[in-house]
């Protein structure tokens, strides 16, 4: 294992000690950690390298250390680099927002990304689900629909670029248990 991605047990420390997130968020990301940990080993078994299973667990738990708040993936990523982990910093910052053309694989970053979308709270949920429901709640701001329809179709490359490289629907996958 690098260096600088913190093991499982590190994570949770610094999830309750030195983040101190509340009980509902640490139940959520704890499965966006399963649900990208799902899709990364599926993904690891089809590939003959990568993804970095270690790097997956580490940006999927920590990726809202800074909460939900605005700039949270900002400022996740500053206070990640502060302690020492900047891979993983680079997963919290890309976590809310990325630019993915479909024609790579996805790695880490894609991979905690989509995850995010898979879970609101506690419960799994379809990534469009997770859109159209902020869309409506949005539709009064002509300029939050357009960004939440760009980070959809966005989410949706992924979703499909996975769904392309298993075979199989991105939500069944994951709530497959492994």
């Amino acid at each position: 294992m690098k260096k600088n991605i913190p093991s499982e047990e590190e994570c949770e420390r610094l999830l309750t000690e030195v983040f101190k997130l509340p009980e509902d968020q640490l139940v959520s990301a704890r499965l966006v950690k399963t649900v990208a940990l799902r899709i990364g080993r599926d993904l690891k078994w089809l590939r003959d390298s990568g993804p970095n299973i270690s790097l997956i667990k580490a940006g999927a738990l920590l990726c809202h250390v800074a909460g939900h708040g605005p700039n949270h993936d900002k400022l996740a990523g500053i206070e990640l680099r502060k302690l020492g982990y900047p891979e993983v910093a680079d997963i919290a910052d890309a976590h809310w927002e990325l630019d993915f053309s479909g024609e790579l694989p996805a790695s880490e970053k894609e991979i905690v990304f989509i995850a995010t979308k898979l879970v609101e709270k506690d419960q799994i949920i379809s990534v469009a689900y997770k859109y159209d429901f902020k869309i409506e709640a949005a539709k009064n701001n002509p300029q939050e629909v357009a960004d939440l329809k760009r980070k959809k179709e966005i989410a949706m490359k992924i979703k499909t670029t996975i769904e392309h490289e298993t075979e199989k629907n991105l939500e069944e996958l994951a709530i497959a248990e492994n």
